[in-house]
């Protein structure tokens, strides 16, 4: 478990240091090595609407509001979803996400991200997906398409 943490850490600080742009196209770690115990198979990436979205959690899907805490003050979050923040206000990947993530979401199970606006989990999906999250969905409009629906939020 705590290798796994290890290298999921890796690949996330390594994505954001280096840009998604080259890093969508990497196949997973330690192939060429050919070590299972190293490997990190590659998940997928779904764009959602708030419709798709409503339906995954009725499945069971976790969200995760990875906004800063001042924003989930600002607009209130979804019912049910786990705020928990992504990116630092430097832009820099909070160093305990993918740790305390793994507390709620687990690695082998979907995940939906949301955001503001959809370009920060635009980014968290794909480094949670190369990061070996099986299926990540991206809420594309974020909170700001979520509340332009009137859909309900709460106090975090």
């Amino acid at each position: 478990m705590m290798h796994t943490i290890k290298v999921l850490t890796w690949v996330l600080a390594i994505s954001a240091t280096v840009g998604l742009g080259a890093c969508s196209k990497a196949q997973g770690l330690g192939e060429s090595a050919g070590n299972a115990e190293t490997s990190v198979k590659q998940g997928s990436v779904s764009n959602v609407s708030n419709t798709e979205l409503q339906e995954l959690m009725a499945k069971g899907v976790t969200l995760v509001d990875i906004r800063l805490p001042e924003e989930w003050q600002q607009t209130g979050v979804i019912k049910d979803s786990k705020p928990l923040t992504l990116f630092e206000k430097n832009g820099s990947v909070a160093p305990n996400f993918l740790a305390d993530l793994q507390k709620i979401a687990p690695a082998n199970k979907p995940v939906a991200l949301i955001c503001r606006t959809g370009n920060r989990t635009r980014a968290g999906s794909e480094m949670l997906a190369q990061a070996g999250y099986p299926q990540v969905y991206n809420v594309t409009n974020g909170i700001t398409g979520w509340i332009k629906e009137g859909k309900p939020v709460v106090q975090p």
